[in-house]
């Protein structure tokens, strides 16, 4: 069990790992990408805490209420109250519930890799540019799981 800085430097090291393979057997991303996969993975080894009073919570919400708040400047209410919405569920949830699941590991990313197949708006043309997305933020989440123990063999 690590606190929020032990794993934010978990994440940040399983980063590192997986920016190092991704870069040397698919392609060599951009610094300004090194960055954002980084971060995703930063922001993912995190995530799983929002459910208590952590480091996660307190950035993940802010996050949300600025978006929330920009989301009704735009006046985006229905939008803005379906965020509202999917905002408070990790609250109404036990500590270590569903958000320390695998199943919610690859599910909460899932929208970093979906998101461009359905903006393209064709299945002739599958696009895959959310993937290096996607699997950052699966690293990041793997490595707070992993941490917290629900990848030990010996359980």
């Amino acid at each position: 069990m690590a606190s929020g800085k032990g794993h934010l430097v978990a994440g940040m090291i399983f980063a590192l790992v997986g920016l190092h393979l991704f870069s040397h057997y698919f392609y060599v991303p951009t610094y300004l990408d090194m960055v954002i996969y980084v971060s995703l993975a930063l922001m993912f080894s995190v995530w799983p805490d929002v459910d208590t009073k952590s480091i996660g919570q307190k950035f993940f919400y802010s996050v949300f209420f600025l978006t929330d708040c920009y989301l009704i400047y735009q006046e985006q209410y229905e939008l803005a109250a379906y965020l509202g919405l999917l905002i408070i569920l990790p609250i109404l949830a036990k500590h270590r519930g569903w958000t320390h699941s695998v199943w919610a590991m690859f599910l909460i990313p899932s929208p970093l890799l979906l998101y461009p197949v359905l903006k393209g708006g064709s299945l002739d043309s599958f696009n895959l540019s959310g993937v290096p997305y996607y699997a950052s933020a699966l690293t990041g989440y793997f490595s707070h799981l992993l941490l917290d123990g629900k990848f030990t063999p010996w359980k």
